[in-house]
């Protein structure tokens, strides 16, 4: 069972992150919006902000190749923990700082940083702790297919959940009216 789960992590890990990346490689100028918004919410000068962003860019990409590799998938959960703490505490500094800039997470969003961010992230963290608890017994790789289909299924559901949050949010959230 714990194989499906830790399966399941990875899954929705990889999604994320590949997700995240390529949101910011996708064009010149979502990189350049990406950066933009690295510096504003962190309140640092363009170059800090652009070494900061290759950082988490790097971060990323690691992420996905070590939670991909059967070998070095501890060190893949442990470093999207590591890597999704930093995004948290920067985000929970913007919103101290009364910074509601667009964070571009997944690239082109025009939604304004919230608290909704930061509870994604600490999620997200708990996940990815919890997974790597779960490789401390051992994978057994005793997976039958029809459990690996449900369980990437249910990842890719979780992925799209997590990447349009801002959507969701937005549909189900109070309206104007209400607020």
């Amino acid at each position: 069972m714990m194989d499906y789960v830790i399966l399941g992590c990875r899954l929705l890990l990889v999604g994320i992150f590949l997700t995240s990346l390529a949101g910011k490689v996708r064009s010149r100028q979502a990189f350049r919006e990406f950066l933009t918004a690295t510096a504003t919410l962190l309140d640092v000068a363009p170059e800090p902000a652009r070494r900061l962003g290759m950082l988490a860019m790097a971060a990323e990409a690691a992420i996905v190749v070590l939670v991909i590799v059967p070998a070095t998938v501890p060190f893949g959960f442990a470093l999207s923990a590591v890597t999704l703490g930093g995004f948290a505490y920067a985000l929970v500094r913007a919103l101290k700082r009364g910074n509601a800039a667009p964070c571009h997470c997944f690239g082109a969003s025009a939604a304004p940083v919230r608290k909704l961010h930061v509870v994604r992230n600490v999620v997200l963290i708990v996940l990815a702790l919890m997974a790597l608890v779960a490789t401390f017994g051992g994978m057994s790789h005793a997976v039958e297919i029809p459990g690996v289909v449900i369980t990437a299924l249910a990842a890719l559901v979780c992925v799209m959940l997590v990447v349009r949050l801002d959507d969701l949010a937005e549909l189900f959230g109070p309206t104007a009216a209400r607020r």
